[in-house]
C-alpha cells in the first residue's frame, strides 16, 4: 500500500520533478506558427496543386482527428448552400421588382 501514496515534499521523486519543471519554465514557450504563416501555407498549396490539396483536405476531414476538421466540413457544405441561397435571393428579387 505504500507504493501508491503520492510523493511528499522531501522525496527524491518530487525534487526531480521540480527540477524538470523549472527547466521547462526557463526555456520559455515552444516555437509556435503564426496564424498568417499557416494560412499562407495552406492557400499556397491550394493555389499550386488544387486537386491534390482537395484530396488531402478530404482525407483530413475523413480522419476527423485534427482541429481543422469542422472547418473543412463547413466549407464542403457551404460550397453548395451559398450558391443555392444566392439563386433563391435572385429569384425573390426578380419577382419583387417585376411585380
Amino acid at each position: 500500500m505504500s507504493d501508491t501514496k503520492p510523493p511528499d515534499a522531501s522525496s527524491e521523486d518530487f525534487e526531480t520533478l521540480k527540477e524538470v519543471r523549472t527547466a521547462q519554465d526557463r526555456a520559455g514557450p515552444p516555437e509556435e506558427l503564426e496564424a498568417g504563416e499557416l494560412i499562407e501555407a495552406e492557400l499556397g498549396r491550394l493555389a499550386r496543386h488544387p486537386r491534390a490539396e482537395t484530396a488531402r483536405l478530404k482525407r483530413v476531414a475523413a480522419d476527423g482527428e485534427q482541429g481543422s476538421t469542422p472547418f473543412i466540413e463547413l466549407v464542403l457544405v457551404a460550397r453548395w448552400i451559398v450558391p443555392l441561397v444566392a439563386v433563391f435571393v435572385g429569384i425573390m428579387l426578380l419577382i419583387y421588382y417585376k411585380a
